[in-house]
């Protein structure tokens, strides 16, 4: 699995997508919670943990789109399969070598944290659990990409997919929702969308409840893309 993880790494950082999307991703981070911090008047970094997500909803799917439906259309996914490998240590190299771009992306916004407690004394313990409750929510967003990027030979169809479902996760669990679905309803079914388990951590709050719900939302599929490769020998 070691060697797949090297391998899946030197390939993300030999093209744009190891470096421009993390980039980018941290610089609209930032930039859209610069913009309210002018236009509110607001240092709370409960704003800027709420933008995450839906910059996830596009950054995530572009990390993950080329993971297995590259490995489909080039017709090298059987010889991944004939390779003295488990399927879920294929699955877990895949994984964490996404994972890894997704941590740098989020590195790359810590600066903001940091400048903000100089001039304005954020409370830091507070910031890193958001910063935990992030990395939760991409290893979540992450593991339901790679599933669906093993369903396809398209990474194109594979983004666009993975996309279009995260954005369902999160319409469905927003204010937006309030106004299609009845409150009595919302209540019984909140429970099964990330940004309801992620508003704890947004807020400085360790959640047992929502950290068993990441974890096990990420393992659920993990084991469904295992499953998909089972299937394929």
């Amino acid at each position: 699995m070691k060697s797949l993880f090297k391998k899946e790494v030197v390939s993300y950082f030999s093209s744009l997508i190891g470096f421009a999307v993390p980039a980018l991703f941290a610089a609209f981070s930032v930039f859209l919670f610069m913009k309210d911090i002018f236009v509110i008047g607001s240092f709370s970094f409960v704003n800027f943990f709420s933008i995450i997500p839906w910059i996830f909803m596009i950054f995530i799917p572009a990390i993950a789109m080329r993971a297995f439906a590259e490995e489909r259309k080039r017709n090298t996914l059987e010889v991944l399969l004939s390779l003295p490998l488990f399927e879920r240590q294929i699955v877990l190299g895949k994984f964490f070598s996404a994972f890894l771009v997704v941590v740098i992306g989020v590195l790359l916004t810590l600066p903001l944290p940091l400048a903000l407690f100089y001039l304005a004394k954020v409370y830091l313990p507070e910031v890193a659990v958001g910063y935990f409750g992030v990395v939760l929510l991409g290893a979540s967003f992450l593991s339901l990409s790679l599933y669906i990027s093993s369903k396809t030979d398209s990474q194109i169809l594979a983004f666009l997919l993975s996309a279009l479902s995260l954005f369902f996760l999160l319409v469905l669990s927003s204010d937006f929702a309030g106004s299609v679905v009845p409150e009595s309803i919302l209540s019984y079914i909140n429970f099964i969308f990330p940004s309801f388990h992620f508003d704890p951590f947004t807020k400085g709050l360790i959640s047992l409840p929502s950290l068993l719900y990441f974890l096990s939302f990420t393992l659920l599929f993990l084991f469904l893309t295992v499953l998909e490769l089972e299937r394929r020998e």
